[in-house]
């Protein structure tokens, strides 16, 4: 079916009569006003079982408590959850045992910066500090006796320092 010239179509294909939409006001009317067709009829056609509203309840209820108890099974027993677990514990278990090549964790083995952010970060005092080390370590001579370059200096002081610091007033 080929629909080529649908929108050159002029006409729906269905007809009225001459004068239809002009007349059927008066024609609906005047048929309601001569005779009422309702007057004649005695019965509405439906019928309902004598005591049905009193009994009602009653067979809904019997109907209900007459539906057997559905069996439920589900789907994740006990008894599955620790075959489960425990499955996963002991291959858990055996990956940390058998391959672990971690090696120890000393004191050389850590980064410097590692300490430096750790210290900076816990808010130590230099009490608290100085009571870590010892006299010959606190020495003033261990201090005044290290070469520091400008460069590292300069370096230093421009990764720590805000400019606002560092300018001269």
């Amino acid at each position: 079916m080929k629909n080529k010239n649908l929108h050159n179509i002029k006409s729906s294909g269905f007809k009225t009569p001459d004068n239809y939409f002009e007349s059927f006001d008066d024609e609906l009317l005047a048929k309601l006003k001569t005779s009422n067709k309702l007057d004649g009829i005695k019965t509405t056609g439906f019928k309902v079982p004598n005591d049905y509203f009193e009994t009602i309840d009653d067979t809904i209820l019997n109907a209900v408590k007459n539906q057997r108890d559905t069996k439920v099974i589900s789907l994740f027993t006990w008894k599955k959850v620790a075959y489960a677990s425990a499955v996963a514990a002991s291959i858990i278990l055996m990956f940390n045992l058998v391959f672990n090549t971690s090696e120890e964790l000393t004191f050389d083995s850590l980064e410097t910066a590692s300490i430096e952010n750790y210290l900076a970060e816990e808010d130590f005092t230099s009490y608290e500090l100085a009571t870590l080390l010892t006299e010959e370590e606190l020495n003033s001579e261990a201090f005044t006796n290290t070469n520091i370059t400008e460069d590292s200096l300069e370096d230093y002081l421009l990764d720590n320092a805000d400019i606002e610091d560092l300018l001269i007033e």
